[in-house]
């Protein structure tokens, strides 16, 4: 082949476009392509003026940030106003910023090198804004698009002439000045200057999504490209549509796959919780129940968690599951991944999800998600309880290593504890975690928990729990799960303990009742709280589904002690070594629960060794501890064969939260010759989900044994229609989780709830007890402004209600009864007079009102006398206002009960139900109805 002779043709250097970086598609070659040249090399030059060279040097250390700006807020939660840019000047020493529209809004000098991790956590203040660094744009689009709104921004504000009269200041002239001095802004984001030749290969064609009208991008994006959604609206008859930002590029909409299925409720409170784990604010102007199009809501980058707190039975598990899918599947950031040809983005914001639940749930959780979703269309990893060590970790690393094919582990506390390092995936080619969901989540309230702390060092951002009991009765628990959900939101421990709880609990004192000082700074910090978390906690009734599930009726069964009951009870408080007077909370409990173990059966005291222990002659009393006798188990029996009677294959529930008392009314049912299942914290995992199906679904089991604690969450026993509460727990979520097993999604026939009281005794006074705590979980949690003001003092024992708890009243058909009204009991239901709706909290304003104005000793002691005879009526009151709709009966006067099997079983016992209160719905009903 011959070549052409080089030596004897002038060279010709390639061709300079500017002083940036130019593609290599913009020249052309000037030679023919060889792979050697014959002579020596000749270096191509090209001339670079002295001004052009110390531009390039300024260009090569410019760097550019994205920032977040706001006015300067004494406010606790604090939001930025905007998003904006930085550009560095003179070799880095000074920074300019520039808000979202390429306007300046000032300069500033940086007091340290803008390439430490340093410089993010300096907030600077420029001409009255805080303005604060995000991260450094070193992308070519990024670049590009920043270039675009400065250039945007100077051409709608060029410089002033010298004969313009408009006054510009000294800032805002010298920015000016210097965005129009000799760098074009074209040129200000190119790192260096770099001479290429045109490629030989064809361009490859860029495909443009299609636009769509329904979907507008954000006025400060230049772009003009439009996305669509992954779910065409027209074809969708009820859609639901997420809220967005303003720099939103597509709609997100629930797949009506799993849309058509959910309720009013379920919808709002899918929105609600995608509302918080992507950072949007929902303030009191947004109304919670518009689910049929989407709002513009501004970005909080202090809410990235949620924490649903619903009553059991209201879905959570379902709207959980929807979320799920919504993040995997969608995004509202189309620009950000990779989209179709047709403009529908291919990727959703999360990629892996983690489930954290008790174990015995594990199961629940995969039907839930096959029930909904189907088997094929998610990949869902459990762990096997027969895997060794290494396995679980081998299939934690997997799940986190492979993309598509597992993208939800659902997995135990326990277990979480020995996995650890493998979910924290600090690997490069792992990825993260992007959403974790923590069922029972109350579980997480120890602040010193290793389950806890272990989850804090995963450092997921988008975090939701679940859970209908979140907090009783103490804010450091509350303190806890907040932080855990939204880091930072409440500030430090130390400064919550100093702001919140130290008033709080001081106004909570009985001994600053009519402090009025102390009584307006713990209602105004209560009222605080309350204002910051409604942002991101969600706290509804049962009460919704009334509407949707078949009537729910509820009887309380006042039950006569049996004698040998009495003399127990007698025995102990005239014969132990006790001495009453000087009991105190803590140094009475093992009589609480002694006095408890009476009230259901005096056989569970034959071994106790408290017992044995504060009786002076124990010895005397050990015929009765041999005794299956009691009221509780006379009404439980009669009941049984009554509902085994109704020829209805109707099947009951009855739930204790004793062992041991599930152990004797084990034995009443095998003297009976009933079928029955059994669930306690013994009963393998394994065996809990053919128990349920077995009891659900096999006619020829009658009666399933519960116990509250071990087996009363996640579990569907709508295969009955009864359920016989044969204890309280001074806990009322306890109780309110063990009646909500059968009053739930799929029961088909009116349910009856049963709750045993014993008449007189400690069982009357739990059951009180209950009603009168409106505690912390209504307080902080229930959207109602009332609620934060009544019953402050409902949960504190003092000296006379410690002894009143001890007392047995065997002369009374029903002591909560005799404080409520004093009916006859024919079975009416007793109204409350307007008069009577005045709260305990504005009888207590007025006492206070009152001792501020005595001017005497004697006067003082008057009103204060006066203030204690008034706690006992507030105490009446309060129970009235809970037992309202409650029909009152005297079974001596009327047999009528509402209900076949209880008016036959108080024909049947003679006298042994002592008195009833019967309603159609919950005993928990807010206080305003």
């Amino acid at each position: 082949m011959h070549l052409p002779e080089y030596k004897n043709q002038p060279f010709k250097a390639p061709r300079k476009i500017a002083s940036t970086s130019i593609p290599s598609t913009t020249l052309k070659r000037s030679m023919p392509v060889v792979r050697s040249l014959p002579t020596k090399k000749v270096r191509s030059e090209v001339s670079i003026s002295p001004s052009q060279k110390q531009h390039t040097k300024n260009v090569t250390e410019t760097i550019c940030f994205t920032t977040m700006y706001r006015k300067p807020s004494n406010k606790k939660m604090k939001t930025w106003a905007g998003d904006g840019y930085a550009v560095s000047k003179n070799e880095g020493k000074k920074l300019v910023f520039y808000n979202d529209n390429g306007q300046s809004i000032g300069t500033s000098v940086p007091s340290h090198d803008l390439k430490s991790g340093e410089i993010y956590n300096v907030l600077f203040r420029v001409s009255g804004w805080e303005v604060q660094l995000d991260h450094e744009l070193t992308k070519e689009d990024e670049l590009v698009t920043l270039k675009q709104v400065l250039k945007a921004s100077l051409d709608e504000n060029p410089v002033p002439s010298r004969g313009n009269k408009k006054k510009v200041s000294r800032l805002e002239d010298e920015e000016l000045r210097e965005r129009s001095s000799g760098i074009p802004v074209s040129e200000l984001f190119s790192k260096k200057t770099v001479t290429k030749f045109k490629s030989v290969m064809p361009k490859s064609k860029v495909f443009t999504p299609l636009s769509n009208n329904n979907n507008t991008k954000s006025p400060n994006k230049t772009n003009a490209v439009k996305y669509l959604p992954v779910f065409d609206l027209a074809n969708i008859p009820n859609p639901i549509i997420m809220n967005k930002s303003e720099d939103a590029d597509v709609d997100v909409i629930v797949d009506p796959l799993l849309g058509k299925h959910m309720r009013n409720h379920q919808r709002e409170g899918v929105k609600f919780i995608y509302d918080c784990v992507m950072g949007l604010l929902r303030t009191k102007e947004v109304p919670l129940d518009v689910v049929d199009r989407s709002l513009i809501l501004e970005k909080d980058s202090d809410i990235n968690g949620c924490l649903l707190a619903d009553d059991m039975g209201l879905g959570k598990t379902l709207m959980t599951i929807t979320l799920i899918w919504t993040l995997l599947k969608q995004t509202p950031y189309a620009s950000k991944v990779e989209c179709s040809q047709s403009g529908v983005p291919l990727q959703g914001t999360c990629k892996k999800v983690l489930i954290v639940c008790p174990v015995t749930l594990i199961g629940n959780w995969t039907k839930e998600f096959h029930k909904w979703l189907g088997h094929n269309r998610v990949g869902l990893l459990t762990l096997h309880p027969n895997n060794t060590p290494d396995m679980d970790r081998n299939a934690v690393k997997n799940f986190l290593r492979v993309q598509r094919t597992y993208q939800v582990l659902i997995i135990g506390y326990e277990k979480l504890l020995n996995l650890s390092e493998e979910l924290q995936s600090k690997q490069i080619n792992m990825n993260r975690i992007d959403l974790l969901v923590c069922d029972e989540g109350h579980r997480l309230k120890n602040s010193s928990s290793k389950v806890l702390n272990v989850l804090k060092e995963l450092d997921v951002k988008r975090k939701v729990l679940l859970s209908g009991t979140p907090i009783q009765n103490d804010l450091t628990e509350f303190y806890t799960i907040i932080d855990f959900i939204n880091p930072g939101i409440l500030g430090s421990f130390n400064n919550f303990k100093r702001k919140f709880i130290v008033p709080i609990t001081r106004a909570r004192d009985v001994a600053n009742k009519f402090n009025d000082d102390v009584q307006e700074v713990g209602e105004e910090r209560s009222k605080e709280i309350i204002e910051i978390t409604n942002t991101f906690i969600l706290r509804r009734t049962n009460d919704i589904l009334t509407k949707y599930l078949p009537p729910k009726t509820e009887v309380i069964l006042f039950c006569k002690p049996s004698k040998v009951q009495l003399d127990v009870f007698y025995a102990i408080l005239n014969h132990s070594k006790l001495d009453f007077g000087s009991l105190t909370v803590n140094s009475s409990l093992g009589l609480i629960t002694l006095m408890k173990k009476i009230c259901n059966s005096p056989s569970l005291l034959k071994n106790d060794p408290y017992y044995c222990k504060i009786l002076k002659t124990p010895e005397k009393n050990i015929q009765y501890l041999s005794a299956l006798d009691s009221g509780k188990l006379r009404v439980l029996s009669a009941i049984l064969n009554q509902i085994r009677t109704t020829g209805s294959e109707e099947k009951v529930v009855i739930v204790s939260n004793y062992t041991q008392t599930l152990d004797i009314i084990q034995n009443v049912l095998n003297s009976n010759k009933m079928v029955y299942c059994r669930l306690d914290g013994s009963t393998a995992q394994k065996e809990r989900d053919a128990i349920i199906n077995s009891f659900n679904k096999n006619p020829a089991v009658f009666a399933f044994l519960l116990s509250a604690k071990s087996g009363g969450v996640g579990l569907n026993l709508i295969g009955a229609s009864r359920l016989i509460l044969f204890d309280n727990d001074w806990n009322p979520s306890v109780d309110l989780q063990a009646m909500s097993r059968i009053h739930r999604d799929g029961q088909k026939k009116p349910c009856f709830i049963y709750r045993l009281v014993t008449t007189g005794c400690i069982d009357e006074k739990v059951l009180q007890r209950q009603l009168m705590k409106h505690s912390l979980s209504q307080k902080f949690l229930d959207n109602s402004n009332d609620t934060a003001k009544r019953g402050s003092n409902d949960d504190l024992f003092t000296k006379e209600e410690l002894k009143d708890l001890f007392t047995i009243s065997s002369d009374t058909l029903s002591n909560t009864h005799d404080l409520i009204c004093t009916c006859d009991g024919n079975g009416e239901d007793i109204l409350i007079e307007e008069q009577e709706m005045e709260t305990a909290d504005e009888l207590e304003r007025k006492e206070r009102a009152s001792l501020s104005q005595w001017n005497s000793a004697l006067e003082a002691q008057k009103v204060i006398n006066e203030s204690e005879s008034h706690a006992a009526s507030n105490r009446s009151r309060t129970i009235r206002k809970c037992l309202v709709g409650y029909r009152h009966i005297n079974p001596a006067k009327t047999e009528d009960l509402c209900d076949d099997v209880t008016s036959k079983a108080v024909i049947q016992l003679k006298g042994q139900i002592s008195f009833a209160l019967v309603k159609p719905g919950s005993i928990y009903d807010e206080i305003s109805t």
